[in-house]
Order: structure tokens, then C-alpha cells, then sequence
């Protein structure tokens, strides 16, 4: 997978991409296509980071097979290098309360496509956890705002535009009936249909930066 987000970002020619890995036979799963570079080394390591030039980086992208190198080295390139997009790859779905509790952009689950991860890195306040290949829905959590307080689930859905699953609010999930009034801090699972996200933002908490 980090081969496959390697080769897409590289694409773009105004974009530079550094692929880190412990393995460097792991590099031989980059295609013909990759028109980046490569660098040999630990990725929770500083001095690996910094010969992959992370204090230049705009962006940075931790998809280890492992959560706690994944954890490290998002921190690390958020807090000690100011990198402002970071993405971190979570394979244990009890450990995603600490990842939010961070402020760390995740996409969890064993089998995500790559085209997950470039959706979460390129789009910086919409969190999107499914997308589908046709069509234009995706699957989304959203954390109501202040603005949104009171708002109620029927008037939150836009005619149909968004719909909301589920509600997280605590430690209780529960399926919303739609007089159902949201509260600040709610967090929503929800189908959002493309364009929506737009007319639903003012009412959703911002992001926290690392």
C-alpha cells in the first residue's frame, strides 16, 4: 500500500516524495511510474527523518505495519519538526480513542485502499473513512461544533444530501431519530453525498492542529 500512495502523490510533478523504510528490498515494490526517492532507515529514527529531509516536508504519512511506530512517527514529525499534515495508518480499532485524543489523522483497518490515505492527506478537515470507487457518497465522521449545537438531525441531513448513521455522544452511541437535537462535541457518522460538506461546515468543530 505505501508503494501504491507513493507512485499516485508521485505523479504530480510540483510534488516531491521521500519513501522511508527499514526493509530496502521494500523499494522494489515501487514501479517504473515512482518518480521520487528513497531512503534506508527507521522511521521513528531523527536522523532518518532529517537525510528524508523532513524539515522541509509539507506533508508526512506514517503506514508502518505497526500502530506504535505509526504513533511515533507522526508525532515526532508534528511536534519536534512542524510538519502540518500528518496521516498515521491504525490497525487496532481500541486504540483509536488515543489517536483522536492526539489529534492524529488516522485511517484504520487492515485492508484500506491507498486511495483512502490520499483522501485523508488531501483534504484537510474531512475526514473521510469509505470511498467509493463510483458514484459521489462517502462515509464520514464529523464533530459538531458549537454552531451546531441544537441543531436538529432533520434540518443537519439538507433534504437528503447528508445522512446521519449514527451519533457518538460520550460514551454512548445510538441511532438518531430525526428530531433528535445534536450537541456540541457529537461526533457523526454519516453518508455525505458531494458538495454537502460545504453548507454543513460552519457547524462542525475544527480540527485541532497537533
Amino acid at each position: 500500500m505505501g508503494a501504491e500512495i507513493a507512485e499516485r502523490l508521485s505523479d504530480d510533478a510540483d510534488t516531491d516524495v521521500v519513501v522511508v523504510d527499514v526493509d530496502p528490498l521494500a523499494f522494489d515494490r515501487l514501479g517504473a511510474a515512482f518518480n521520487g526517492e528513497t531512503v534506508n532507515g527507521d522511521v521513528t529514527d531523527r536522523d532518518t527523518l532529517e537525510r528524508a529531509g523532513i524539515a522541509w516536508a509539507d506533508g508526512f504519512m506514517a503506514v508502518t505495519r505497526s500502530d506504535n511506530a505509526n504513533l511515533m512517527a507522526v508525532q515526532i514529525a508534528m511536534h519536534l519538526y512542524g510538519v502540518e499534515r500528518t496521516v498515521a495508518r491504525l490497525f487496532s480499532p481500541e486504540r483509536e480513542h488515543v489517536y483522536r485524543k492526539l489529534g492524529i489523522r488516522h485511517v484504520s483497518g487492515t485492508g484500506m485502499l491507498a486511495k483512502l490515505f490520499l483522501n485523508e492527506f488531501r483534504h484537510e478537515s474531512f475526514p473521510q473513512h469509505v470511498h467509493f470507487e463510483v458514484g459521489q457518497v462517502e462515509v464520514v465522521d464529523l464533530v459538531v461544533g458549537p454552531k451546531g449545537h441544537g441543531v436538529t438531525v432533520d434540518d443537519f441531513e439538507l433534504d437528503g444530501k447528508v445522512r446521519i448513521a449514527a451519533i457518538q455522544r460520550g460514551k454512548a452511541v445510538f441511532i438518531p431519530a430525526p428530531s433528535e437535537r445534536l450537541q456540541t462535541g457529537d461526533v457523526l457518522a454519516a453518508a455525505v453525498k458531494g458538495g454537502a460538506y460545504r453548507k454543513v461546515a460552519p457547524l462542525l468543530a475544527e480540527r485541532e492542529e497537533g
